[in-house]
């Protein structure tokens, strides 16, 4: 059993499979697999709201209408994003629908991000990175009681500086921490500092039609040589090893692919990598990127995909689309805005891929 601000979430002893859920909730036709209306090259925000939608966890303290007990009315978007977002997931889990249209959660991000407002397409990774700002916003009316600067740890007190000792379940889901040292070479002297996240974002592995996610992950914890740094025990400027470890992993663990960058020719125009990424369905294990003092209090490490955010063509002219894993139904769907097709998991991978949704979270089914 673990708890996400308030919500209790039971955790199985065995492994989750379908069979054990399916007698106690039994399936109703199209629940969960309603599609998005395109209004206009919505299609980024849609891919991201369907995976966002099988999140079970999310979904389930949406539908229940438990964030209801936790909304802030004193930050920038005044609750508004949570509700409307919550909305549609409500209307995306009823089954009365094979395709409902996002009009009123477009229009409030729109009063908040002016580049939400118009036709024109847009990022997925830098909606749904806003997009989690807002929502944890919206709901960080979580209070935790403060711990004495004698037993706190940094990287707790890094954690208690960015949530201001309020809490919320988005943060509790999607939210971890990053540990970066710089270590000089001269003397091996150290110094240390944390920064949350709600996304990995990682470099692609140049000059390389087919690559691995783990070569990914390998190439952004490898750390690098900086120059000019001060030393704080030679007291003067040193070569130093920059270096990235996880301290804190969340529950759901989003990966982004750097596919887009700019064109050398100083064009103006982005150009995007086509790599073919080949990453784990399942049993994606993290523990080499974890720092050595937090590995033994961080558990579990290992994760299984659910959601993938794809994009198709260019910067200037492209589609997305999602591929999610429904906990309801045990298998693997497509989203292409408002159609919605079964999908074999051996199609799941692909040099579209864009942003992984992952997660330790055991796949408990959605009731409506």
């Amino acid at each position: 059993m673990i708890c996400v601000s308030g919500v209790k979430l039971q955790l199985p002893t065995g492994p989750p499979t379908y069979s054990i859920y399916s007698s106690i909730f039994p399936l109703r036709r199209g629940r969960g697999l309603t599609g998005l209306k395109n209004l206009g090259n919505t299609c980024y925000m849609n891919s991201i709201l369907q995976c966002l939608s099988n999140t079970p966890q999310l979904t389930e303290y949406c539908i229940t209408d438990r964030y209801k007990n936790f909304i802030s009315r004193s930050n920038k978007t005044n609750g508004q994003v949570i509700e409307e977002v919550a909305a549609l997931i409500k209307e995306l889990w009823n089954g009365n629908y094979k395709s409902v249209a996002s009009k009123d959660l477009r229009y409030v991000v729109g009063q908040y991000q002016k580049i939400f407002r118009g036709v024109d397409q847009q990022d997925s990774h830098e909606f749904l990175t806003i997009l989690m700002d807002w929502l944890h916003s919206d709901l960080q009316t979580l209070l935790v009681q403060p711990r004495t600067q004698e037993t706190i740890s940094a990287a707790e007190k890094a954690w208690m500086d960015f949530t201001k000792y309020k809490e919320s379940v988005i943060l509790h889901l999607f939210y971890g921490q990053m540990k970066s040292t710089v270590k000089c070479v001269a003397c091996n002297k150290e110094s240390a500092t944390y920064e949350c996240f709600s996304n990995l974002s990682l470099e692609l592995p140049p000059n390389a039609n087919v690559c691995y996610l783990k070569q990914c992950m390998d190439m952004y914890f490898s750390g690098e040589r900086i120059h000019g740094w001060n030393c704080p025990g030679c007291k003067t400027k040193r070569d130093a090893i920059k270096k990235l470890d996880i301290s804190k992993l969340p529950p759901v663990l989003v990966v982004h692919l750097k596919r887009f960058y700019a064109d050398p020719a100083d064009t103006g125009a982005y150009i995007k990598k086509q790599n073919y990424l080949r990453f784990p369905l399942e049993n994606m294990d993290m523990t080499p990127y974890i720092a050595r003092a937090e590995s033994r209090s961080i558990t579990p490490k290992t994760y299984n995909l659910y959601g993938v955010s794809n994009h198709y063509g260019s910067m200037e002219s492209g589609h997305y689309t999602a591929f999610c894993k429904s906990a309801n139904y045990g298998r693997w769907f497509k989203f292409d805005d408002q159609t919605v097709t079964a999908l074999d998991a051996s199609a799941v991978v692909s040099s579209a891929a864009y942003i992984l949704f992952y997660t330790w979270l055991p796949p408990m089914p959605v009731e409506t």
